[in-house]
């Protein structure tokens, strides 16, 4: 009888600590559950994220291409010519703005004369507007961009 009273104390030992470890198993596998939903929910904003992304460059793509084809058009007697106006139309204004944001990163000046500055030596500045880096334009720059590329002439 008592290796039956010595088994049983050692059996209700053992229930005793699978029952701790099965409590502390359960706390591990709630922890994890919540861990799971964490990811599962940063994972599917990463992914809403991709897409916006993968949305706004297929629209930005073609408008980059169109202004690649116009700056390979341009040619150093046209710059010449364009500095040269006193008066330039509205339009021209408008682009000349748009570059003094995306090359010099003007923010306040975008007057002609500070246009023809940056034109001073067409070669140069057609070199300068050709090798331009596309890929890394800051995005404050873009930002002030987006009302120049708003308005109806500006194609």
């Amino acid at each position: 009888m008592k290796d039956v009273e010595i088994e049983k104390s050692n059996t209700d030992e053992l229930i005793e600590i699978v029952g701790r470890e099965s409590l502390d198993a359960d706390k591990e596998a709630d922890a994890a559950s919540v861990q799971e939903d964490e990811v599962t929910a940063l994972t599917n904003a990463a992914k809403k994220e991709k897409a916006e992304a993968d949305q706004e460059l297929s629209e930005a793509v073609p408008a980059m291409e169109r202004a690649q084809a116009a700056v390979d058009c341009l040619e150093v007697k046209a710059i010449q010519e364009l500095k040269s106006l006193a008066t330039p139309p509205a339009a021209c204004l408008d682009v000349t703005k748009a570059v003094l944001i995306l090359k010099n990163g003007e923010k306040r000046n975008f007057a002609w004369n500070n246009a023809t500055k940056m034109m001073n030596v067409p070669k140069k500045f057609l070199e300068e507007i050709q090798t331009f880096d596309k890929d890394n334009i800051e995005e404050w720059r873009l930002d002030a961009l987006k009302p120049i590329l708003e308005l109806p002439h500006f194609t």
